[in-house]
Parts: C-alpha cells; sequence; structure tokens
C-alpha cells in the first residue's frame, strides 16, 4: 500500500513551524495530493484583528479511500494549552509578546462535512505540548477530500481579546476559496 509523507515549513513569530502529513490510500498517487500554504485575510468579528494568518490546506484530487491519515502541525516550543470551541479544535503558544493560536475542525465539524466518516463523536485531534494533529483511519471512499490547519499570530495581550482564536475558526469551504484566489 503506497505511503505518503509530506513535509512544509512555514515561519512565524514562534519560528518554524512544521506541517507534517502522513497518508496510506491504496488508490492514491503523488500527483492526487496538493499540499499548500497561504496567507489569507480572516473574517473576524468587527474590532477584531490579527497580525498575520496563515492557511495549510492538504487536498485530494480524486476520489480515494484513505486507511491512515496523520496531518499536523509542531512548533518547537511548550504549548499553553487547549483553546478549543464548537467545531474547533485549537491551542495556543506565547512567547516576549507574541501570540499563536493554531487550530482545525473537530470531529463534529469534519461530520457535517464527510457524514459517511462517522466521526462525530471520536477524538479525531489530538495535543502534545509541540503539536497540534488530525488522525483519521479507515475512511470511506471520499470525492476529493480536504483538511486544513489554521495558524494565527497576533501580539499578546491581544488588543481585542481573543481575536486570534476567531481567526483560526473559519470555514473550510471560505479558506478553499481562499486557496483558488491565491492561486489566481
Amino acid at each position: 500500500m503506497p505511503v505518503f509523507r509530506l513535509n512544509q515549513a512555514i515561519e512565524t513569530c514562534m519560528g518554524v513551524v512544521r506541517a507534517h502529513v502522513l497518508a496510506v490510500a491504496d488508490n492514491l498517487v503523488e500527483d492526487q495530493i496538493s499540499f499548500r500554504a497561504f496567507h489569507f485575510t480572516p473574517k473576524l468579528p468587527p474590532g477584531m484583528t490579527v497580525r498575520s494568518c496563515t492557511a495549510v490546506i492538504l487536498a485530494f484530487d480524486e476520489l480515494v479511500e484513505i486507511s491512515k491519515l496523520s496531518f499536523g502541525l509542531s512548533v518547537d516550543r511548550q504549548a499553553l494549552g487547549p483553546c478549543s470551541g464548537q467545531y474547533l479544535d485549537a491551542q495556543e503558544w506565547s512567547c516576549k509578546g507574541d501570540l499563536l493560536v493554531i487550530g482545525t475542525e473537530d470531529g463534529e465539524a469534519l461530520n457535517l462535512r464527510f457524514p459517511r466518516m462517522d466521526c462525530e463523536d471520536e477524538a479525531v485531534v489530538s495535543y502534545t505540548h509541540k503539536t497540534l494533529a488530525l488522525n483519521l483511519t479507515a475512511m470511506p471512499y471520499l470525492n476529493r477530500p480536504s483538511f486544513h490547519f489554521i495558524i494565527a499570530e497576533n501580539d499578546n495581550p491581544e488588543p481585542v481579546d481573543a481575536s486570534a482564536w476567531f481567526a483560526v475558526d473559519q470555514n473550510h469551504d471560505y479558506l478553499v476559496r481562499q486557496l483558488a484566489h491565491d492561486r489566481a
């Protein structure tokens, strides 16, 4: 069974954030995988701002049955801890006046986009002191599935509290449209 390993380094206020993917699938070839990081403007409540926002999107270009997927981001410093919400798993880091928040969709959000995955009640996102990772196994055939992480950077303390948290809580379809705009 083919195994695909993809890695990407993203410069942030906390140094390099490492994005990593391990995908195992029978009917997959490397040309069918897109793994991109790009800056975008998040939709935020009035008055909120962030210094920078980067989306990291993993997309498969065909009908695919993935037997194992691990997609995560790692920071080379100790996390403050989880800061999750409905449809969101997130974690934050802080150092010398800088705040970094990384977030992704939780199992409930993924279940809304992929009802056949039946992952609403599962802990599909794992936290360590340096990493936030999406871990999926035995996925059914899905047509062009995609997954994301968002990295938000801001001052700490934030000018408006929770701005970075709201920045990592973005709709997946909005991010896909931003990626298409970024490619144009």
